[in-house]
C-alpha cells in the first residue's frame, strides 16, 4: 500500500526499488504477495532500523578482524621470526588441511601482496621501499581475512595453541572445541561483514557452512545472553544474526569495547525498535523474528554491561 505517494518517491529515490523492495521483500510477503496491509513507509523504517544496526556489527567485525590478525601477527613473529621468509616458511606450517586447504595457496597469495605482479598496496609498500623486511603485522594488514583464518588450522600446535588461548582465554571447553569454536566465529563474521560491506541481503541470510555449536554456545556464552532454551525451544544463535551478536561479543576480548558494543546496540535499540510507539514496537516484533534476537534484548544487555563491569 502507498499511503503517501510523495514520500514513497524519495524513498525510492533515496534506496533504489531494489534496495527497498527486492531487498526486504522476502521479509514481508507470503505466497509471493505482500502481507495484507503492509505499507512502503513500514518497510521503509524497517530498512532505516536494519541499516542502523549493520552499522554497528560492521564497525565491530572489523575491530574483531584487525584484533585477530594482531594476535596472529604476533604469534607468527614470536615464534617463527619478524621477516617474511621465516614466518611464511612451509616447514614451519602443515601443508595441508583435509585436501582442502593448502599453505602453498596462502603463501602464493602473500607473494602476490608484495612481489610487484599486482600494485603493492599499503602499509607492505612502504615497508618494501624503506626497510629490508615486512613483518607479519604489517603483511597480514593485506592479507584477507578469509585467507588468515584459514591459516589457523595450518599452524603448528604450539602456535595455534597460543593463537587460540588469546582469542578465547576464559572458555572452559576441550582445546579442540575451541579450535571449531573459534573459526567457525571468525567465519561467521567474516560471511556477515562482506554481505554489509556490499550492500547485499543482510537480514535473511544465514550462512550454510559455518555455525555455532549450541552445546559450546552455551557454555562459554554469558547466561544474560543467551539461555539454553533460545537454542532448544526458539532455534537461535546457530547461524543467525543474533548468532552475529554473540560472535562479535566473545572475540571483542576486552570487556571495555564489550560495554561500548552492548551501548551502542542498545543505544539504537531504545531509540528505535523499543519506543512505546506502535509502528516501531511492530517493526521491533518483526526483526527480531526474523534475526533470532530475543524480544527482551534490552534487559539482557543492561544485565550483561552490569556483568562485565564488575
Amino acid at each position: 500500500m502507498i499511503e503517501d505517494e510523495d514520500f514513497a518517491e524519495a524513498a525510492l529515490k533515496s534506496l533504489t526499488y531494489y534496495d527497498l523492495v527486492n531487498g526486504y521483500k522476502d521479509c514481508f510477503m507470503e505466497k509471493e504477495r505482500f502481507i495484507e496491509g503492509m505499507t512502503i513507509d513500514f518497510i521503509y523504517l524497517f530498512s532505516l532500523v536494519d541499516k542502523g544496526i549493520q552499522s554497528i556489527l560492521f564497525k565491530y567485525s572489523t575491530i574483531v578482524e584487525n584484533s585477530f590478525k594482531t594476535k596472529l601477527a604476533y604469534v607468527l613473529a614470536e615464534n617463527l621470526g619478524v621477516h617474511q621468509d621465516e614466518y611464511l616458511n612451509e616447514r614451519c606450517f602443515y601443508k595441508s588441511y583435509n585436501n582442502k586447504l593448502f599453505f602453498s595457496d596462502f603463501k602464493r597469495h602473500c607473494n602476490d601482496i608484495y612481489s610487484g605482479v599486482k600494485p603493492i598496496p599499503q602499509p607492505t609498500k612502504h615497508y618494501m621501499q624503506k626497510h629490508n623486511h615486512i613483518p607479519p603485522w604489517i603483511l597480514l594488514k593485506n592479507v584477507s581475512f578469509g585467507n588468515t583464518i584459514n591459516l589457523i588450522r595450518l599452524l603448528q600446535a604450539s602456535e595455534q595453541q597460543k593463537l587460540i588461548q588469546m582469542l578465547l582465554p576464559d572458555a572452559a571447553i576441550p582445546y579442540n572445541n575451541k579450535v571449531e569454536f573459534t573459526i567457525s566465529s571468525l567465519n561467521i563474521i567474516r560471511e556477515y561483514r562482506n554481505k554489509i560491506a556490499h550492500n547485499l541481503k543482510f537480514i535473511t541470510f544465514k550462512p550454510t557452512r559455518n555455525k555455532l555449536s549450541p552445546t559450546i554456545t552455551t557454555k562459554i556464552v554469558s547466561k544474560n545472553l543467551l539461555r539454553w532454551k533460545d537454542i532448544n525451544k526458539n532455534k537461535v544463535a546457530v547461524h543467525d544474526i543474533y548468532a552475529y551478536i554473540l560472535a562479535l561479543d566473545l572475540l571483542l576480548g576486552d570487556n571495555y569495547i564489550r560495554r561500548c558494543f552492548c551501548r551502542e546496540l542498545l543505544g539504537l535499540f531504545e531509540a528505535t525498535i523499543l519506543l512505546e510507539e506502535e509502528v516501531f514496537r511492530a517493526i521491533g516484533m518483526h526483526y527480531f523474528k526474523i534475526t533470532g534476537i530475543p524480544e527482551n534484548i534490552g534487559v539482557r544487555l543492561t544485565n550483561y554491561m552490569k556483568e562485565i563491569t564488575k
